[in-house]
């Protein structure tokens, strides 16, 4: 060790990492990229995680590729938010968009931060039932997936859309919900 004073340089850095999928990850975006959703199920719960963890954290048991289940790209709105962006530097939403909640239907599967793009703010509501609307298979693309994703499918579904189908009444979806 030394007494001197250390030395301080200004320049900025950039640091580029690149995070291995995870071996259910990579079912998880081959699943996508073939236009299924991937999940799996756990066998003492029930619970179906999306998009796959490797494990119940209910149960703390590991699951499996025998626990993988292909999932319906179909469910009900549970929880929505309406974002107002705030401008800053680099940010590129302008205007109100929705984040929403999707519960899958049976066997489930929970869904987080997906977009509607095309329904009005004011139409949005818990219980409407929504159906992915894929981007076309040629120009799926799986770039800003990660480990950590929270079950992105940005890149291969453009967001979800009503299906005309009546709201699902609260009581039936709400201990499916956590």
């Amino acid at each position: 060790m030394s007494d001197e004073e250390p030395l301080m340089m200004d320049q900025f850095v950039v640091l580029n990492y690149h995070d291995l999928l995870t071996p259910t990850m990579v079912r998880y975006s081959e699943a996508l990229v073939r236009g299924t959703l991937l999940g799996q199920q756990c066998p003492q719960c029930g619970l179906v995680y999306v998009p796959p963890r490797g494990y119940c954290p209910i149960d703390t048991i590991v699951l499996g590729t025998e626990h993988d289940v292909e999932l319906e790209d179909r469910g009900v709105v549970t929880a929505y938010t309406i974002v107002t962006p705030v401008q800053y530097h680099g940010q590129k939403e302008t205007e109100p968009f929705v984040r929403a909640t999707i519960l899958l239907d049976e066997p489930g599967g929970i869904l987080s931060l997906q977009d509607l793009p095309d329904v009005p703010h004011d139409e949005v509501r818990a219980g409407m039932r929504v159906q992915a609307n894929w981007v076309p298979e040629s120009e799926r693309s799986l770039d800003g997936l990660d480990n950590r994703s929270w079950g992105s499918t940005a890149g291969c579904i453009k967001g979800w859309r009503p299906t005309g189908e009546p709201d699902m009444a609260p009581e039936e979806y709400k201990d499916k919900v956590f």
